[in-house]
């Protein structure tokens, strides 16, 4: 069986491998598959990793829930589970990422 290609990630300076398939997979309606599906140009960085400008503090949980679908959102503060919420809603997959979770309701309680 062959493995995915590993993609190399620069998230805002922040260092990240993952493969394809852990990008496109989970959630085909999200901005990461569309811009590895081939949707979208990438740009790469001076060493070859694709660079996207973000804060990188929270990719782990998104990244994590892409190979998982699992996120660590109860152990995170208000504030950090509003910046997660807007990093999820940054790459399209706030409708995934907590869809049919009581999250999602302590979530918008909490940006609102």
């Amino acid at each position: 069986m062959a493995s995915s290609p590993p993609v190399r990630l620069n998230i805002g300076g922040r260092k990240f491998c993952t493969t394809l398939d852990t990008l496109t997979l989970r959630d085909p309606n999200s901005m990461l598959a569309a811009m590895f599906g081939g949707h979208h140009t990438v740009c790469k960085d001076g060493k070859g990793y694709v660079f996207i400008d973000r804060d990188g503090k929270h990719f782990r949980h998104i990244l994590n829930w892409l190979r998982d679908g699992v996120a660590p959102i109860p152990k995170l503060s208000d504030l950090e589970r509003s910046e997660l919420l807007q990093e999820a809603e940054y790459y399209q997959l706030l409708v995934s990422f907590f869809h049919g979770s009581i999250v999602w309701y302590q979530l918008c309680i909490h940006v609102q």
